[in-house]
């Protein structure tokens, strides 16, 4: 192959008018990347003779810490996909030479026998400007980084043209920004490019990029703007997030599976025990032949228990389609205390609410959120029954709602509040546990918190904060 590509050279016009009459210094590459030939401004930009480079790795000739970040644009551009860059390279007796690299290939025949890289030497003010500096770095990214200035592509990276599947930096000039993405995400980027036009930086967002052949991927899109010579410009870091999510999608399943056997062993256990009841007295009637309405009253107890226990866990598999709309959380407070009231004064419970605040309206699934606040109050009730005091305290933080239910109950012990919310953990006799699951469950899907506080002998507090309508 260098035989054939040193004899195309000399045999044409090429090497005649390209080669011998250039002044920027030309190197003539193989496809492995090594100089097969150079002009005579080779000589002169490096000090070394061609007998001294022949032969050689093309990205040896640069300083040692910019030879690796050569080598992957050398071989970039031997790929099919040459774009220029800056970088260092010695010189044989002088100080280093700042210079700016473009490659293109060689044809014979509609095929390519080899390339070219044409090095061009930078000023010094060139080289140490902010913008050089920073192409400098974007080289080395393994994340897609792309350069615009007024809505116009000024640079693109080996990995962000590899990323959207391009030939190389040309043919993305075609593209604006907004068409890589779903159109879905179309309103995500835009205000992106907004802000980056008032000159702000922006945190990663999660958007679908759409690759020139129409593949899909997953990735994280952020940017930052930078005056450069008095013209503003954007930086656009692009990651792709793919492995990221396979990789948390596997240990989310991970999770599942053990959580569904956590909940198989604890079902084993707690619908045993009343079925295990109501054998026994099966047998006592067969035997016996009587029929004891005490035996009648005990196993309906136990089929309640076992419906219970399975209507809470149709809560927390069955999936629900959920109603948003905007409404107004005092309400829905009043609305559940009213639900309750009889039930704590038979307790003899007292229930305060104390609005702190005027609360801006919310967006909820009204009945969803009162189930969870309903078993917030009930189990208030039952841990202060004889007795005691329920204070619900609403008040508005920054950009959320927060509601306390407070009581100064028998309290829960360290060691079992951290536990509460495991399926089949209660502190109560004739609890599943599974209520506080579904409570926490409803709160995340409306993008809430959920923290639960406790001291024995003083009392419980369950404080839920919940983003409010912006």
């Amino acid at each position: 192959m260098k035989d054939l590509l040193d004899h195309e050279c000399r045999s044409s016009l090429l090497y005649r008018s390209f080669f011998e009459q250039m002044v920027q210094a030309a190197f003539l590459l193989d496809r492995s990347g090594s100089v097969c030939r150079g002009n005579a401004a080779c000589e002169a930009l490096t000090g070394y003779s061609a007998e001294e480079w022949e032969g050689y790795p093309f990205w040896k000739l640069a300083i040692e810490e910019e030879q690796e970040a050569v080598r992957r644009q050398t071989q970039s551009a031997g790929n099919g996909e040459p774009m220029s860059f800056c970088t260092v390279f010695a010189h044989k007796a002088g100080p280093p030479i700042p210079v700016e690299i473009t490659y293109g290939a060689i044809l014979s025949e509609g095929a390519a026998i080899g390339y070219y890289a044409m090095v061009q030497k930078l000023s010094q003010a060139v080289a140490g400007s902010r913008e050089a500096k920073m192409c400098k770095m974007l080289d080395l990214s393994l994340e897609a980084a792309f350069v615009y200035e007024g809505g116009k592509l000024k640079y693109v990276n080996q990995s962000g043209i590899k990323l959207v599947g391009a030939r190389g930096y040309k043919e993305l000039l075609h593209y604006p920004f907004t068409s890589f993405f779903h159109p879905r995400d179309m309103s995500l980027i835009e205000e992106m490019q907004k802000r980056l036009e008032r000159g702000e930086t922006t945190s990663p967002i999660e958007a679908e990029l759409i690759r020139l052949d129409g593949t899909r991927t997953d990735v994280e899109v952020c940017g930052t703007s930078v005056l450069i010579q008095d013209k503003l410009c954007h930086y656009i870091l692009i990651r792709d997030v793919t492995v990221r999510k396979i990789t948390h999608e596997y240990f989310q399943n991970s999770e599942k599976l053990a959580l569904v056997g956590q909940l198989a062993a604890g079902i084993a256990h707690e619908i045993r025990n009343p079925l295990t009841s109501l054998k026994g007295f099966v047998q006592l009637m067969e035997k016996d032949g009587m029929r004891k309405q005490e035996y009648f009253s005990i196993m309906s107890s136990e089929l309640a228990r076992i419906e219970l226990i399975v209507s809470e866990l149709l809560v927390l598999a069955k999936p629900h389609a959920s109603a948003f709309e905007v409404h107004d959380l005092t309400n829905l407070i009043t609305h559940v205390v009213t639900l309750l009231e009889t039930e704590a004064i038979l307790q003899k419970v007292t229930i305060q609410v104390a609005l702190e605040s005027p609360l801006p309206k919310i967006h909820c699934d009204e009945n969803q959120l009162k189930q969870a606040f309903i078993n917030f109050l009930k189990n208030g009730i039952e841990a202060t029954s004889g007795g005691g005091e329920i204070v619900i305290r609403l008040w508005c933080e920054g950009d959320k709602v927060v509601i306390r239910f407070e009581d100064n109950g028998v309290g829960i012990p360290a060691e079992q509040l951290s536990r509460l919310g495991e399926a089949f953990f209660t502190t109560k006799e004739t609890g599943t546990g599974l209520g506080l699951m579904v409570s926490r469950r409803i709160i995340e899907n409306h993008r809430g918190t959920l923290q639960l506080m406790s001291t024995p002998g003083i009392g419980t507090t369950v404080e839920v904060c919940l983003p409010v309508i912006s």
